[in-house]
């Protein structure tokens, strides 16, 4: 026997809030019996546990909305701290930092030289130290 799909997307909604569900038919048994009562005191009790279970039912539904998104959005936050530690843990590992450690030597590119044969500073040589003057010792 096939079941239809709207039956089936209800029986499976009732499956997931049962809790929720048993609580609303409980109070709906209730009124039903509290309209057995006298009618001074039988009808406004029964509108009560109906208001109850009417309006209980109906904060749960949108609690539940509201769980739901603040669960899922838990569980990407804590996907991401996962792939953040991961990441840090690969990087102090040294697999990472023994790789960026590895540099090549730069190469000395020689400057041009000028056509009368001398650098392109003057003719000096830009590794030389300059000497500074020597101080009098008259101070």
């Amino acid at each position: 026997m096939r079941i239809p799909k709207p039956v089936n997307a209800a029986l499976d909604w009732a499956e997931q809030h049962f809790g929720a569900l048993a609580a609303v038919v409980a109070l709906v048994l209730a009124a039903a019996a509290a309209l057995a009562l006298p009618r001074l005191v039988g009808l406004p009790l029964a509108g009560f546990v109906l208001g109850t279970a009417i309006g209980g039912f109906v904060v749960y539904a949108r609690m539940s909305r509201r769980l739901a998104r603040a669960r899922r959005d838990n569980d990407d936050l804590l996907r991401e701290n996962g792939a953040l530690r991961h990441r840090n843990t690969i990087l102090s590992s040294g697999v990472i930092t023994r790789e960026s450690q590895t540099t090549q030597a730069l190469l000395m590119i020689p400057e041009d030289e000028d056509e009368t044969g001398g650098s392109s500073n003057g003719g000096r040589d830009p590794q030389r130290t300059v000497q500074l003057p020597e101080l009098p010792d008259e101070l």
